[in-house]
């Protein structure tokens, strides 16, 4: 590859997902019961019509369903979404044998302990239940909580022993309400939007319907509400206050009106995410740094204070494809090998993330050369246009001026020819861009491998410019979530070799980022007052012999042979000062 020619990084946009979670009433719920043909039909209904329109929008986009599969509407939802051919992702409260038992709804201890324990319910109507959602979690992506399964089934057998002990009971209930709730964030984590059955009446349980529909809208996930007393009623909530008069509310719609919400709510958020395509381009990403710009990092490498001031400065930026396949020591590397059960979802954090972050990194550090090194060369070529200006002084008469002149018209022309680069290439403003969509990057397979991502709403925002971060949310949602049992062992080998050494690394290199700038702005500032105080002692010098001519004791001529000297000096030592202490704005 020719070292100058800008790489071609082949990335096409992340594909299109709408990622729509569902919260509804469990079975036992008499609402839910007495109206189950309807709502079934509605949410059948209303998903189809989704996925007409999402997927006549694109070839690239599809609809996702984020669930905990709870058996009730969760399970129902999913069965529709498994004949519409959707991913399905399910977040399960605990491991699938103790969610199998506790989606039984039985009070009967012994049989729930002995499903927990993965055996096969032994009773009919049971068995068909199980069977069920056994089925749907063969067909879903489940992220298993695992962590607590060990305490579950020890409450159960206890229970199973003594069902009558109404705080061993209240304890057990409140474990599993606290399971359910961690399981219901993440699937708002992982939505656009939140289908929410609910009979508007139903009270607040910890990780109960209400309490999703409540946790979504803090995170701005906006929530479709479908009644479940009138299945026909759909009503678009955007807003935690919409939630507390939901009841009173009239303001419903029918599944296609309700389809075109959604599809201009999600759209608007693509559309965003599409002028990433700008800025990652083929055209700005180089595979190192050029020379040109190396203003900033060779007065970095002067006043460090460490190595040869005159050592090479060059940096070369590890291209995408290497990033995504050096599976090594590296973050990456140890994220697969803790992911061994779920390789596609590894090889896709490697492909769609990781290869995107180097590109986005790359571009961000060649992008802060240009523009730093760009006022870098500004700050010394003003003051040196300002010293070509005044050097004529000493050394001819007023008509030799004008190839000073000349010099400090070229100087100033320079500035100008920086300047307008900078500001047509948008260095300052796609640097930061390029660096905002780097950073969420880097940290994403961190997170995705334990489950955890950031909420629709909890994103930051920016009026001007908000592809970054949709931009890194869409790439992050692409991969999805592992297929994996989250145990103690798991986390805390995530903590161990994940976690902890990359915590670990960014703090050495935040620190010695910092002790190395320090180093370089103290010296910059002692060169600055040196500067300053050479300045002072021309300019002094000058009208101690002014004044020792004046009173005699120097010949009258002596100030005047020294004074155009001192005065090029009285100007070039504080402009080259000021110019040297600027350089402490770009930290």
């Amino acid at each position: 590859m020719d070292a100058d020619k800008p790489l071609d990084l082949g990335f096409a946009a992340p594909t299109r997902i709408l990622s729509i979670g569902v919260t509804g009433h469990r079975e036992g719920n008499a609402t839910f019961g007495k109206n189950r043909a309807a709502i079934e039909q509605a949410i059948s209904t209303l998903l189809s019509s989704i996925n007409q329109k999402i997927v006549s929008s694109s070839s690239t986009a599809k609809v996702r369903l984020v669930t905990n599969l709870a058996n009730g509407c969760d399970l129902m939802a999913s069965q529709t979404a498994a004949k519409l051919d959707f991913d399905l992702i399910a977040p399960l409260p605990f491991g699938s044998d103790v969610n199998l038992a506790l989606n039984m709804l039985s009070t009967d201890w012994p049989s729930t302990a002995s499903i927990a324990d993965g055996n096969e319910p032994k009773d009919t109507k049971e068995l068909a239940n199980w069977s069920a959602l056994k089925c749907a979690y063969d067909n879903a992506i489940c992220f298993e909580l695992c962590d607590q399964d060990t305490a579950l089934k020890h409450y159960l057998k206890k229970l199973a022993a003594n069902g009558d002990d109404r705080k061993l009971r209240l304890e057990f209930e409140s474990l599993v309400g606290k399971r359910t709730k961690l399981a219901s964030r993440i699937t708002v984590e992982q939505s656009d939007i939140l289908l929410a059955i609910w009979d508007g009446a139903s009270p607040t349980a910890m990780g109960g319907t209400r309490d999703t529909m409540a946790e979504a809208l803090s995170a701005d996930v906006p929530v479709i509400w479908l009644d479940a007393r009138k299945p026909d009623q759909l009503t678009w909530l955007d807003d935690l206050g919409d939630l507390a008069i939901a009841v009173e509310r009239e303001a419903s719609v029918d599944a296609v009106q309700m389809t075109e919400l959604i599809s201009a709510n999600i759209h608007r958020t693509w559309q965003e995410a599409e002028l990433a395509k700008d800025q990652l381009n083929s055209a700005a990403w180089h595979p190192h740094s050029k020379r040109r710009f190396h203003a900033y990092r060779r007065i970095e490498r002067m006043f460090s204070g460490s190595g040869s001031p005159f050592a090479a400065v060059k940096q070369s930026y590890e291209t995408p494809q290497a990033a995504a396949s050096d599976q090594g020591q590296t973050m990456i590397g140890k994220i697969t090998a803790l992911l061994h059960s779920d390789s596609e979802c590894s090889e896709a954090l490697a492909k769609k993330v990781v290869s995107r972050f180097a590109a986005s990194d790359g571009i961000s550090t060649y992008l802060s050369d240009a523009y730093r090194g760009g006022m870098v060369a500004n700050f010394l070529l003003s003051a040196a246009a300002i010293i070509a200006g005044v050097a004529y002084l000493p050394l001819v008469g007023p008509e030799g001026k004008w190839p000073f002149a000349l010099l400090e018209l070229t100087l100033l022309l320079a500035i100008v020819a920086i300047t307008v680069a900078g500001v047509r290439g948008n260095w300052h403003r796609r640097w930061f861009q390029t660096r905002r969509a780097a950073e969420y990057l880097r940290h994403a397979p961190i997170m995705v491998a334990i489950g955890c991502g950031r909420p629709r709403g909890h994103w930051p925002s920016s009026p001007d410019t908000p592809w970054p971060e949709l931009y890194a949310r869409e790439v992050i949602k692409s991969v999805g979530m592992p297929h994996l049992k989250v145990t103690q062992p798991y986390l805390k080998a995530h903590l161990r070799d994940v976690l902890y050494p990359f915590f670990i690394a960014q703090r050495e290199y935040h620190r010695e980022k910092a002790h190395r700038l320090g180093r370089v702005h103290h010296n910059l500032d002692k060169m600055s007052e040196t500067l300053f105080i050479l300045a002072i002692v021309s300019v002094s010098a000058y009208l101690m012999l002014k004044l020792s001519a004046t009173l005699g004791m120097l010949g009258a001529s002596v100030p005047d042979i020294v004074s155009k000297p001192t005065t090029f000096l009285g100007v070039a030592f504080p402009t080259l000062g000021a110019a040297i202490a600027r350089h402490s704005l770009l930290r």
